[in-house]
């Protein structure tokens, strides 16, 4: 095994966060590891379609980190992958705690932190043996599912070398350079997954590491992309001394997320601003009471306007995050947010949509609860409803959010931070006016569909099975008129399940174009088509059914194909090594056993 190639895959869904090119800083790591360890990597950030497949279809390995968010993406680009012979490892938050499903679409994947795991399954996969006792891997085993043991230990980061960030192409046109100094996070948020994927305890990396890594920086400005960057408040204090005595460190300015109470400390703030800190990231959550006990933020609403006044008063600017959707939370608690943030004179903000991610406890408990309104992970994105709030329908919860965005981002505010932070805080106001707008506009159709649901209530179970043959006209078509065509239809929790079972001919797929044709309801997000038992009386007809299925993944949400392993899997979305590559408009999943 020479070549790895390693994907962190952005998602095709119009929002905001798809504009920012800064990669999590997983793959660089283990790309880095891989390079001191002699294989030659190759690292890639995009959608699907923007990925350079002439490059990629030269790995021997690739390895794909995903969020909840971008995992369609992930299943896509893993499909396509595997139909042509390219073993794929999974891993990421969302494989972390969703490991059977992610299994379905991979050969491997790692759980949890992957610095002490993914080379060692590397050398196993080099040697040809399964990968039995690395912490945290699954794999497949003569068709069953093996789940190691995870990790018991957490990653000491200070054994971690500092990420090749060089391995991405065009790294050098980044707007802001993510640096790491610790993981973890006491504090446990209901909605967080964070203290699930890296403990509630802090770890940091030693001052002298972290500094080291700046020093590549000269003139740029960096995210450090800790959950809590003063969480330990001297520590904090030691490395931005440094920043500030040291000459050779010499980057433009800083920005972080940090809590409420760092403006508190007179000594930490003018150390933030002494050291370059531009801009900080504060997850405000919310202004309502309730609300803020509930998300268990140990925060009140006196400290976050107390924290927006300090904060100015030193140049700072303040990026607010707000999650809307509480079960507190009305369209009148979301309308006076809206107004806090513009009396409290913050930044920018981002008013985002309570979301359930698998791992927190809320996504434990909406499920128990039946309120989880779709599990169609690329809506899981902050910007989508997909849940059913307590005290107003998913409609307001979707409209009241966007209407929020459109009165903080008004033309008419553009201006209004000016004498506090400057020109930028004008700058980046009238970008995410142009952002917002723009969202709201490719997004028009969702508000549409969320009112459908919404009025349909309950769907009723379509059930169809029946069993298609073709017209005996030649001594050709006889040969391949001996076998039927069966096709079963069904629905469950609003999901279309459709089984085919027998031979697929051209005058078959005509046919069951016929047979589906006002059959799948067009308000269902999900369907799933089993093709395990399908033959193909052609390579043409193989084709034809390909293309079938890509018409129809262009038109519903979301569209999963079960295929048989190997040759079947190839016929339908076997695409040649070619300057571009469209992936196709489904998730396609290959059963070993």
């Amino acid at each position: 095994m020479e070549k790895i190639v390693l994907i962190e895959p952005q998602s095709k869904e119009d929002h905001v966060y798809k504009y920012i090119r800064m990669p999590r800083l997983g793959l660089p790591t283990l790309g880095t590891q891989l390079q001191e360890e002699g294989y030659r990597v190759e690292f890639y950030l995009g959608t699907g379609d923007s990925l350079p497949w002439p490059k990629i279809f030269e790995a021997d390995l690739v390895g794909i980190s995903t969020t909840t968010a971008t995992c369609r993406e992930a299943y896509r680009i893993a499909g396509l992958l595997r139909a042509n012979g390219i073993p794929v490892v999974i891993g990421g938050i969302h494989a972390t705690f969703m490991p059977d499903e992610a299994l379905q679409f991979a050969d491997y994947i790692v759980q949890g932190e992957a610095e002490y795991s993914f080379v060692p399954l590397v050398r196993a996969i080099e040697m040809g043996r399964e990968p039995q006792g690395i912490p945290g891997v699954a794999y497949w085993s003569n068709g069953e599912k093996v789940l190691n043991k995870d990790l018991e230990e957490r990653i000491d980061m200070d054994t971690l070398p500092i990420p090749d960030l060089s391995l991405l192409e065009r790294s050098e046109k980044m707007r802001s350079v993510p640096v790491m100094t610790s993981r973890g996070c006491p504090f446990n948020c209901t909605f967080c997954c964070v203290t699930k994927m890296f403990g509630r305890r802090y770890r940091f990396r030693c001052t002298e590491s972290v500094l080291e890594e700046l020093t590549r920086y000269p003139g740029r400005h960096i995210f450090f992309c800790d959950d809590n960057f003063t969480a330990d408040p001297g520590r904090s204090k030691e490395l931005m001394r440094e920043i500030i005595e040291r000459d050779e460190i010499k980057i433009k300015s800083w920005g972080a997320q940090v809590r409420a109470d760092a403006a508190f400390d007179d000594e930490l703030i003018d150390l933030m601003q002494r050291s370059g800190c531009s801009i900080v990231y504060i997850g405000f959550e919310s202004i309502n009471p309730e609300t803020l006990k509930a998300y268990n933020k140990q925060q009140t609403v006196e400290e976050i306007k107390e924290s927006v006044k300090r904060f100015h008063e030193y140049g700072i600017r303040i990026h607010g995050m707000f999650i809307f959707g509480g079960d507190a939370d009305t369209a009148k608690s979301i309308r006076e947010t809206a107004d806090f943030a513009i009396e409290a004179r913050i930044d920018t903000v981002q008013f985002v949509i309570l979301t359930p991610f698998p791992g927190t406890p809320f996504y434990d408990q909406l499920e128990k609860e039946g309120r989880i309104l779709t599990y169609d992970w690329s809506l899981y994105d902050g910007h989508h409803t997909v849940i059913k709030p307590v005290l107003m329908s998913p409609v307001e919860l979707q409209s009241e959010t966007e209407q929020a965005l459109k009165k903080f981002y008004s033309l008419s505010r553009v201006f209004k931070n000016v004498r506090f932070t400057g020109w930028s805080s004008v700058l980046f106001r009238a970008l995410a006016w142009g952002l917002i707008r723009h969202f709201l506009w490719k997004n028009r159709g969702y508000v549409q569909l969320l009112k459908r649901q919404q009025q349909a209530g309950l769907q009723p179970v379509t059930l169809l099975e029946r069993c298609l043959s073709i017209p005996k006209y030649n001594k050709e078509q006889l040969e391949s008129a001996s076998s039927q065509l069966k096709v079963s239809l069904t629905e469950q929790k609003g999901v279309v399940y459709l089984k085919l079972r027998g031979m697929v001919s051209s005058f078959h797929l005509k046919e069951l174009r016929k047979t589906l044709r006002g059959k799948l309801p067009s308000q269902y997000g999900q369907i799933v088509i089993n093709a395990e038992g399908v033959r193909f009386a052609s390579e043409k007809a193989a084709a034809c059914f390909g293309s079938y299925l890509a018409k129809l993944g262009s038109r519903v949400r979301r569209l999963q194909v079960v295929a048989a392993a190997g040759k079947q899997a190839a016929s339908l979305i076997n695409i040649k090594s070619s300057k571009r590559v469209r992936l196709p408009s489904f998730e396609l999943l290959m059963h070993k056993h």
